[in-house]
């Protein structure tokens, strides 16, 4: 009995050890993979993350690249998935100021899995995409996005139990004066991403033509939108300019005037595109540029002196040696021509619209000058077109008598608009100017009075040289009272009609009252160069209904148009990154509600709603 065991002992260390000698290679693995073995786990599968931005602007789009690493001999399933299989697929991060557009994943390639029949399968290296949009709200500085990654690995002899990986991607906010610029274009070049995502609600026409990827739909939309602005005011001035140089050359003809006034607009145009690419490069805002004191003082100088000229208070005459250089055949002409263009693109600067703004904006976001400059240069080309046909044909002028009252008309009237938009650019920088317009009747009958009192008394059909002192004094009150006339109807026009809200414009007298009166607070964070800025006062606030449910807060307007040690510090203290921003205190300065861009009379009356709900 005892021999019978040992030799059943003997037989079964035997088999042990011949069954270790003859385990297939494969099968170890299997028992690796699932912890029967000493031998570290192989990774199947790494991921890594990439932005298109080296930062990112509140309100801006970019773009997320996950790279995936597949280890050598392993597969994970494509998405979409053959039915029955679990397919590759990334979980996004739950962000209050990130929203996402949808997961770009890559064609899988076929595989022939046995029994289950071909399916599509990664392997390798993939790269998957993923289209962002941080909102206005985003904080400022460094953070992660978090991600997940499921996947299943298997090889040819086995699939291993479904797998989560996490992986973070560092992301820079920086406000808009901070600059930005494209990276990882290698990685993003075989995306093939869709439309982006749908942007805020004041965006146009144009931002949905640029962000889905219709560029000529752009550029005809920018042509349109140059063109609207060439029949604005603030253009005006520009008429009388491109009169005189062109129409005062009585030997140029018909085919040289075309030329001469097409090297102008090239003038404006160049002017235009350099100035537009060099402030988004830089990550600036242009309208701040064109709202500093300075460079408003300096083109409304021009103007009054270009007016008065008009009016024939003196003469601007070039020293002869120029006039007769500037005059000769050839370049010397042309290059006058240019350069007075660049001149008149610094003065046509202020008329920059919404459409402008959102290709500057599409410009600091993208890191695209090539395409920014182009279609600033298509724009500024819309506004040159008028001046095009101004200067080809105002040569016909030296054809007409010159002596005659209704030419010293003409150009009295010149001089009364090119005052009058000297006055409306000062509005900004001087609030007395801004202060007493109103968008009513009777405010424009009272204008309209003025312009027929000035014009009847401003002696349209003389000069002011040559004429008595009495018919001098007589002339100035009633082209003064012309001017005036003009500005109220022209900054009239710009005010929201409607009720007006009571608007306190200092932040820490507005909480004093809303103590003293318990009383919700709303500030409103502006500037003249906002666009959406001006749509919350002419379509909103100017909202009989919201007028009156405003009407129980203390309504406090910040003005942004200028960068002041008071601006920087509201900035850092309600974490401002662009304008417009809304935000509702109580009076205790508790944030009960806020919100960025611009939102209708119905979403404001909603807004409201929720606020005093809350609050009761």
């Amino acid at each position: 009995m005892l021999k019978t065991g040992k030799r059943h002992l003997y037989l079964f260390w035997s088999l042990l050890t011949l069954l270790a000698i003859t385990l297939p290679v494969p099968t170890q693995a299997q028992f690796a993979d699932f912890g029967l073995s000493e031998k570290a786990p192989v990774e199947k599968l790494a991921a890594k993350g990439y932005l298109s931005l080296d930062k990112v602007q509140p309100g801006s789009q970019f773009e997320i690249a996950v790279v995936v690493e597949i280890a050598k001999g392993w597969h994970v399933n494509a998405n979409p998935a053959k039915e029955g299989l679990i397919a590759t697929e990334v979980t996004l991060p739950e962000v209050a100021y990130l929203v996402f557009g949808e997961v770009v994943y890559p064609a899988g390639d076929v595989l022939k899995l046995g029994s289950i029949g071909e399916a599509p399968v990664y392997h390798d290296t993939i790269t998957i995409g993923i289209q962002a949009d941080l909102n206005q709200t985003a904080p400022i500085g460094p953070s992660t996005l978090d991600f997940q990654l499921q996947y299943q690995a298997c090889d040819d002899a086995q699939c291993l139990l479904p797998e989560t990986l996490n992986f973070s991607i560092p992301i820079e906010v920086v406000g808009i004066e901070g600059t930005v610029q494209r990276i990882n274009e290698a990685i993003f070049a075989d995306i093939e991403f869709g439309a982006p995502l749908g942007t805020a609600a004041d965006e146009g026409s144009l931002q949905r033509a640029l962000s889905g990827g219709q560029v000529w739909l752009a550029f005809l939309l920018v042509f349109a939108g140059g063109i609207l602005t060439s029949l604005t005011p603030c253009v005006y001035p520009l008429i009388p300019i491109t009169v005189s140089i062109f129409g005062a050359n009585e030997s140029a003809g018909l085919f040289k005037s075309f030329l001469l006034s097409v090297v102008y607009v090239i003038g404006i145009v160049v002017m235009y595109s350099i100035l537009g690419v060099a402030v988004a490069s830089t990550g600036a805002v242009f309208g701040q540029i064109m709202a500093n004191p300075w460079v408003v003082g300096f083109i409304s100088l021009i103007l009054v002196t270009l007016g008065l000229s008009m009016f024939g208070v003196f003469e601007i005459r070039l020293p002869s040696a120029v006039q007769n250089r500037l005059n000769t055949v050839g370049g010397a002409g042309f290059a006058g021509a240019f350069a007075m263009g660049t001149v008149a693109g610094v003065i046509a600067a202020p008329c920059t619209g919404p459409a402008l703004a959102v290709v500057l904006t599409y410009i600091a976001t993208t890191g695209s000058l090539f395409l920014g400059f182009w279609l600033m240069f298509t724009y500024a080309l819309g506004i040159g077109l008028l001046f095009i046909g101004i200067g080809t044909f105002s040569g016909l002028l030296s054809a007409l008598p010159r002596s005659g009252g209704w030419m010293y008309i003409l150009e009295n009237i010149f001089g009364i608009a090119i005052i009058t938009m000297a006055l409306y650019f000062l509005k900004d920088v001087f609030p007395v100017l801004q202060n007493f317009l109103q968008n009513s009747l009777p405010f424009f009958a009272i204008a309209g009075g003025l312009v027929l009192i000035g014009l009847c008394l401003g002696k349209l059909t003389q000069r002011f040289s040559g004429i008595p002192a009495r018919v001098k004094f007589q002339k100035a009150c009633g082209l003064l009272l012309a001017v005036i006339g003009a500005y109220m109807f022209v900054g009239g026009i710009q005010q929201p009609a409607g009720p007006q809200l009571n608007w306190v414009y200092d932040e820490a007298e507005g909480f004093e009252i809303a103590k003293r009166e318990n009383r919700l607070v709303m500030l409103d964070f502006y500037a003249s160069w906002c666009a959406a800025c001006n749509e919350l006062d002419h379509q909103t606030y100017s909202d009989s209904a919201v007028a009156a449910r405003l009407d129980d807060y203390v309504n406090v307007k910040l003005d942004f148009t200028r960068t002041s040690e008071i601006t920087k510090a509201l900035t850092e203290k309600y974490q401002i990154p662009g304008l417009p921003v809304v935000i509702f205190l109580n009076a205790e300065r508790t944030v009960l509600k806020r919100f960025t861009g611009f939102v209708n009379a119905e979403d404001m009356l909603s807004i409201l709603d929720e606020i005093e709900n809350n609050a009761q």
